[in-house]
């Protein structure tokens, strides 16, 4: 039987409040865990995006590049939206979104403006 923790009431909060769903395999894990197993998806979702060729000779390719587009955009939301529950879980996530250019290059890229970057931290609805 698992016991309820603060922890773990908090994480549940967490994870109620992002706007995304969580990936099945984050039930059960701790905090850290969670935030780093985003990260590492964001990562593997950037580099498969990355690697896409420069030139699209077909429909397919475009395709292709539309679906590795929306996986990378949803696993960016999942890392800014997600509201670590430990200081632990904070210090993970800001080091990555703080040396991430998706997250703070706002002249590369649009998506994603200050307000939103700061509200996967603080308390839901708080932003």
């Amino acid at each position: 039987m698992t016991r309820i923790t603060r922890r773990r009431l908090l994480g549940g909060a967490a994870a109620a409040s992002l706007p995304v769903a969580l990936p099945a395999a984050a039930a059960g894990l701790d905090d850290v865990a969670i935030v780093r197993m985003l990260i590492d998806a964001h990562k593997a979702a950037v580099g498969r995006w990355d690697d896409l060729p420069e030139i699209w000779p077909d429909e397919a390719s475009i395709a292709l590049w539309e679906k590795l587009s929306a996986e990378k955009d949803e696993a960016a939301k999942a890392v800014c939206f997600y509201r670590p529950t430990t200081l632990e879980g904070v210090h993970a996530k800001a080091e990555y979104i703080f040396g991430c250019e998706d997250f703070v290059d706002q002249e590369a890229n649009d998506d994603w403006t200050r307000a939103e970057l700061i509200s996967g931290f603080l308390p839901a609805g708080t932003v």
